[in-house]
């Protein structure tokens, strides 16, 4: 990231674009949803279990660049995880926004866990937008909340 206040980042902007996990499962094991009413973002999260890990996750998401972005960036980083990773890979991720900047990222642990979704830090300067990388978020705890581990 070039500027590290920047709020849209190339990595946000590319992948709100042109998302690489948009679409439908056949048969997913678990879905949930995440709502914003106050801005309209809205997303839906599909998985398929591959034994004890998310084999597949599928979204769809109608909102801002944010909401796209942290929906699809999502979907690929927890592809492959146990529940109990993607949790974590949750929590991590929250903390990342609303943490204190050097509690949340001073870990090589914490940076290598988040990968590509570092891009999202700089919203910690812009609370209001938060909810917006949080969305997919919810709505990921949902499906797994359905899934049989």
């Amino acid at each position: 990231m070039a500027d590290s206040g920047a709020l849209y980042d190339r990595l946000i902007v590319d992948r709100a674009r042109t998302p690489l996990y948009a679409g439908r499962l056949e048969q997913a094991d678990g879905q949930g949803e995440g709502k914003n009413p106050l801005c309209g973002d809205k997303t839906r999260v599909e998985l398929r279990m591959a034994d004890t890990h998310i084999g597949e996750v599928r979204h769809q998401t109608r909102g801002c660049a944010i909401c796209l972005a942290a929906a699809d960036l999502m979907a690929e980083r927890v592809a492959g995880q146990t529940v109990l990773q993607a949790r974590d890979l949750s929590q991590r991720f929250s903390a990342m926004l609303v943490g204190e900047p050097a509690s949340a990222l001073d870990t090589n642990t914490d940076k290598t866990a988040l990968g590509p979704l570092q891009a999202f830090a700089p919203l910690r300067a812009h609370r209001a937008r938060i909810r917006c990388a949080e969305l997919p978020w919810v709505a990921l705890k949902e499906a797994l909340s359905h899934v049989d581990v």
